[in-house]
């Protein structure tokens, strides 16, 4: 399937970005700015550490479309969110945003449009959504757009080898 390259949102866009150099050089530039803030709940922000490191993993993301974008305000990178996982009934969505960029409404509009496309396109049944038991900002996010907890994953994910909890949300095709 495939996934058009640049949505329009208003205020900001979603785009997939090419793999090369200086996309590289401006997303690590991004979660370089936002270190302390993404890492407290995102492993992965370590493994950002240089040009190749970062370029590899855009290179990687971008391997098999399963419907993954870049979000940019004003032409800058600020986030990223997409499908992780699909199978035939159910996709797991993922979400970042940097800081100065949160509480603008941006990530409820892009999560309802990768909820939308999900449903309306790809054809799933169920969106879930796993995020750290203490991460309340994104927490809300799920809530405003329509998710609902199933539960807690008592120590699902380690952090820095530190066994987390994390809470599960999902949205059905049916709930809307």
């Amino acid at each position: 399937m495939k996934f058009e390259k640049y949505i329009d949102c208003g205020d900001f866009t979603l785009e997939k970005i090419t793999p090369d150099k200086q996309n590289a050089q401006k997303l690590l530039d991004v979660i370089n700015d936002n270190r302390a803030f993404l890492s407290k709940y995102l492993e992965w922000v370590d493994r950002y550490t240089t040009i190749e490191k970062t370029l590899t993993n855009i290179e990687k993301s971008y391997s098999v479309d399963i419907c993954s974008y870049f979000i940019k305000v004003d032409g800058k990178i600020a986030g990223k969110i997409g499908f992780v996982d699909i199978d035939e009934n159910m996709g797991e969505i993922s979400y970042w945003l940097g800081q100065k960029y949160t509480k603008h409404g941006i990530m409820t509009r892009a999560l309802n449009l990768m909820t939308d496309i999900g449903f309306n396109k790809i054809g799933l049944n169920r969106i879930q959504l796993t995020l750290d038991i203490d991460n309340t900002s994104s927490e809300a996010v799920a809530k405003r757009c329509g998710f609902r907890l199933d539960g807690i994953l008592r120590k699902y994910f380690l952090l820095r080898s530190i066994p987390r909890d994390m809470k599960m949300f999902s949205k059905l095709k049916t709930d809307n």
